[in-house]
Order: structure tokens, then sequence, then C-alpha cells
């Protein structure tokens, strides 16, 4: 066998542990956007419901920038809008959400804001959607009129699984393995000077 062969034979092999670990096959179904127009239907779809009155419900991420009687908001509505992965959520869908215009008083009810150490607030703002906002340089958002608190949010717990460390230990082994051999390999594989 030769040195190329054996190299391509223990990439593949690791590339199949590597797969087997991140649990691809595991993907289950995710939540379902809780809005009649999600996210995703909003930017899909944008003449549908460009100028319209809607009704937006997920959860507040990053942060609240003011901007002197104004705010930006940031809702998702994806799959992890109820609750993160680590909490039982079933790994699916991408992170989607809708930028949002509100009134910095009604941003200030928001208590949590969704980051890696906390699942955010869930709301629910009501106001109109623009395709292509002329007041904000052609972006898409929600300018709303009314905000409510549907869910308070919390510090996120994020234990140590004990499978993942079994694979983190076992994943640095082969790779040490690996190096090990390629290292040798290639030290018996070259000629000898004298």
């Amino acid at each position: 066998m030769s040195a190329r062969t054996a190299r391509s034979l223990m990439a593949t092999l690791l590339f199949g542990l590597l797969l087997a670990a991140s649990g691809c096959a595991a993907a289950g179904t995710p939540e379902p956007s809780p809005n009649d127009a999600s996210s995703t239907d909003l930017v899909e779809s944008p003449k549908k419901f460009d100028g319209g009155d809607v009704s937006f419900r997920g959860e507040a991420i990053g942060e609240a920038m003011v901007r002197g009687d104004m705010a930006w908001i940031h809702i998702n509505d994806d799959a992890y809008y109820m609750k993160n992965v680590e909490e039982g959520a079933e790994l699916g869908g991408y992170n989607t959400g809708m930028a949002v215009w509100v009134p910095a008083e009604l941003a200030e009810d928001i208590e949590y804001f969704g980051d890696y150490k906390h699942e955010g607030d869930i709301v629910e703002v009501e106001g109109i959607y623009n395709a292509a906002c002329a007041e904000h340089g052609g972006d898409t958002d929600i300018h709303a009129t009314a905000l409510d608190v549907i869910e308070v949010g919390h510090d996120v717990v994020d234990p140590v699984r004990p499978d993942k460390v079994v694979w983190a230990v076992t994943l640095g082994l082969v790779a040490f393995a690996l190096y090990l051999f390629d290292h040798y390999w290639r030290r018996g594989s070259e000629p000898r000077r004298r």
C-alpha cells in the first residue's frame, strides 16, 4: 500500500468518525414558526406582505440598539425560539428572524435578550412590514407600534454531557494516533543519508 493510499484511508476514517460524532442523522423535525407569516415567508414573498399589518412573535435576541426615541431589536421565530438545544430542542432549520424598529420605551420591557448565556424573552410585536424600507436604506423590517412580553427569558444551563466528553477524548486520541502514524510513516519512507 502506498503512502498516498494510506493517508487517503486515514482521512476517510477520520471524516467518518467526525460525521458519527456530530449526529448529523439524528436531526429531528424543527418547531414551526409561531407566526402566520414566518420570517421565511416575509423574505421569500415580500410583495405579498409589503406595507401590511403583521403580528410577529419570537425570541428577542442580541440587544436593543437605542437610536433616540426608537430602538432596533431582533426577533427570531426559528426552531429554537422556545428553547435551545441544551434544553432539548431538536436540531433543524436555520436561525431566522426579523429586524424590528420599535419605540425605545417598549424595548425597555424586554428583560432578557437571547445569547449564549440566556434564553431571550418571547415577545410579540404588531406593526407594518416593509419589504424595502425607504426610511432605513431599503432594508427589510417591521415598524412596530406595540410590543408584548409573552414569556420572560432565563439563564441557559449548559451541563457537561458525559457522551460529549467521551467523544472529545476519543477524537483527540485518534488525531494524536494519526499524527504519530504520519510522522513515523514519513520517517520510515525517507531514504537514509550517509
